[in-house]
């Protein structure tokens, strides 16, 4: 049976079967929240589950439920159901002005099908008054109506929203899947598929885009290159690259990178070869362990993992990234 227009979702079995039970039992609720880390499948589910939700027959398979073959299963694939509605942050947040637009859609009756489907990605990044707005909706909603929510963590949302969603903690998919999953569904070659695996820490999404996209591998590389660089750099130098760092795009991935290369000095300082995750970097790896003082590694990779939940709440980055770079390894 052709199923060339299903939302595929990789790993989260157990999420999966869930979803699709309620989808088969036509008893799906007003809102979910799908709690995880960046890049571990939270959208691809959301999306996956917004086709189950519109698809005209429902079907017991391998994935949320959808059938992959009527024409609501084809339109959400294509990104063109005019039931589902997809708000991202702007600028960084997601705001009041998005979610009024959600809300006076969702007073509508839907289009073609029995529900309208809203997926609003990241609402930890939503400002207050766009949370407070969502929240009325939230407390009254339609029967015509499903909400899904996606969040990076639950702690920074308002209780009041949590406590009326369904709430779905993914987690990291085993390494070893990963690692199946990019074999069997891109062609990758094993050593190449374990690598990415393991850097991926369970990211599934992280490992695809990286494994498949060869300018998002090159920027991988470049994050690891500055960390070779600074560990050589005085303060001037550090200070002035912190400027650049603490408004980049990309600083919370740099400082998870940062934080398991570190790691993987650690190991080696500690006799623990084998356990390294940048293999393809090992030479490197090695002569910086040799270069830098056990005590002062631990120490910052203290200062990242600190560094990287201040992000998250209302602080100076730059005033954060400039403490941080300063306790930054030097090489001796």
């Amino acid at each position: 049976m052709p199923t060339d227009s299903l939302i595929r979702v990789y790993g989260h079995t157990w999420v999966q079967q869930m979803l699709q039970d309620v989808v088969l039992s036509g008893r799906t609720s007003h809102a979910y929240l799908f709690v995880g880390p960046d890049q571990i499948g939270k959208t691809t589910l959301a999306r996956a589950f917004a086709q189950a939700i519109t698809c005209e027959s429902p079907v017991a398979n391998d994935g949320l439920g959808a059938c992959g073959q009527c024409r609501a299963c084809r339109l959400a694939a294509e990104g063109g159901h005019p039931d589902h509605r997809f708000v991202e942050p702007s600028n960084g947040q997601i705001k009041i002005e998005a979610i009024r637009n959600l809300i006076r859609e969702a007073n509508l009756t839907p289009i073609e099908g029995r529900y309208k489907v809203f997926v609003i990605q990241s609402f930890d990044r939503s400002n207050p008054s766009a949370a407070n707005a969502l929240l009325k909706t939230l407390e009254e909603p339609s029967e015509t109506t499903r909400i899904l929510l996606t969040s990076s963590q639950s702690v920074s949302l308002l209780p009041t929203i949590t406590s009326r969603c369904q709430v779905l903690h993914l987690r990291p998919v085993p390494v070893r899947d990963v690692s199946a999953i990019l074999q069997a569904g891109w062609g990758m070659a094993a050593e190449r598929a374990d690598l990415l695996a393991d850097l991926s820490g369970g990211r599934i999404g992280w490992a695809i885009q990286l494994g498949t996209e060869p300018e998002l591998w090159q920027v991988h590389e470049q994050r690891l290159d500055k960390i070779k660089e600074l560990v050589q750099q005085d303060v001037v130098e550090r200070m002035a690259y912190s400027q650049r760092l603490a408004t980049a795009s990309d600083i919370e991935e740099t400082l998870r990178e940062w934080l398991v290369w570190w790691r993987d000095v650690l190991m080696i300082q500690r006799g623990c070869d084998e356990l390294i995750v940048n293999r393809d970097q090992i030479e490197t790896v090695r002569q910086m362990a040799k270069l830098s003082n056990p005590g002062d590694v631990r120490r910052f990779m203290g200062a990242l993992m600190e560094t990287a939940g201040y992000l998250r709440r209302n602080v100076n980055v730059r005033l954060a990234i400039e403490a941080l770079l300063l306790k930054l390894p030097r090489a001796t």
